[in-house]
């Protein structure tokens, strides 16, 4: 097998693994990529270095998958003005993409840290600020207050997810609860959207 094909088979092999295990990646072992693929530790290290590093490709290929079939939110009250119909576009995106951090917490841990150390215009978050950009429509024209309000969103999504991973509880709202979520978002974006 050439070096292309055993890096692949690596990569389907350990991101089967992560499915299997319901995401939480640190129930994967380098052993169990090894022993299922039938290559030694030493070939997997020699080729991603790490553990970490091969899981982290896995991780950010996976997400890259559900950001590349996600729909955004498009269906709202059509009596509401254009900026309160882009508010709750943004907000009702938001609150989806919020939910996926909180159902897949250890593959949107690794996907965050990942993206703040090499980020990039083909990164998670850089498609998640283009995403709610392109939510907010004609809600508001400039562009450049689209990109601002969409970096805050999607950063202070990030950060609140990350210390709600020891400490749920942020600015009263308790994140281990789907509805106090939901009013997290809430409140970001009516004090982004003013």
């Amino acid at each position: 097998m050439n070096v292309k094909n055993c890096k692949e088979e690596l990569i389907a092999i350990t991101t089967a693994l992560i499915k299997e295990n319901n995401g939480d990646v640190e129930k994967v072992t380098i052993r169990d990529i090894a022993s299922r693929s039938g290559v030694s530790v030493g070939l997997i290290n020699y080729h991603f270095g790490d553990k970490d590093k091969l899981i982290t490709e896995c991780v950010q290929r996976i997400i890259s998958n559900i950001v590349n079939s996600f729909k955004p939110t498009m269906d709202v009250d059509e009596s509401l003005s254009k900026f309160e119909k882009g508010k709750m576009r943004l907000t009702k995106t938001a609150q989806r993409v919020f939910g996926f951090f909180f159902e897949q917490p250890s593959i949107s841990r690794v996907s965050i840290l990942d993206d703040y150390k090499n980020y990039s215009n083909d990164c998670s978050s850089y498609f998640s600020l283009r995403g709610f950009s392109a939510v907010i429509g004609d809600a508001i024209d400039n562009q450049e207050e689209k990109e601002r309000i969409s970096f805050l969103l999607t950063t202070s999504m990030q950060v609140a997810f990350l210390r709600s991973l020891t400490d749920p509880k942020i600015l009263n709202f308790d994140l281990s609860k789907v509805e106090d979520r939901n009013r997290y978002i809430e409140y970001l974006v009516n004090k982004l959207m003013r």
